[in-house]
């Protein structure tokens, strides 16, 4: 899959998703250049809902410090999944690090500027895959 950027799915929610939401997924390769694809999949997706320029913006920062992040740690490959809801987005991305350890002031940087753009960050180990969930609400008007 070297090389290639692949919509891996988009389908209607599952009874025990969210009512009203729809997911996205999308896989890059763990190389720095497809980081602007999964930013400009994230302004692109924010852009059909309800979101101020500004919150856009923050979206696309905090999903590409995460892509980073996950590409740093040797992932082979990143998959994002948008799932779309009337009044928020929800950004799991998923790797599979093959030399984990950052420094750790680098990596607590990186988490502080997420965790300041986001409503709900959160990030757990489940097997061998990192998965980090990144919430951004819709402002109110």
């Amino acid at each position: 899959m070297r090389g290639q950027v692949k919509l891996v799915e988009q389908r209607r929610p599952s009874p025990d998703q969210v009512s009203g939401t729809e997911r996205i997924e999308l896989m890059v390769p763990g190389r720095p250049e497809y980081v602007v694809v999964v930013r400009l999949a994230a302004a692109a997706i924010a852009g059909r809902m309800a979101f101020s320029f500004d919150d856009i913006e923050d979206l696309k920062v905090a999903v590409g410090e995460v892509c980073t992040a996950a590409i740093l740690e040797g992932g082979p490959d990143v998959r994002v999944s948008f799932d779309v809801g009337r009044d928020q987005l929800t950004m799991l991305v998923r790797h599979r690090p093959t030399h984990p350890g950052r420094i750790a002031e680098e990596e607590e940087l990186d988490k502080l500027l997420v965790r300041v753009l986001m409503d709900e960050v959160a990030t757990e180990v489940n097997g061998g895959e990192r998965v980090t969930r990144l919430v951004k609400r819709v402002a109110a008007t």
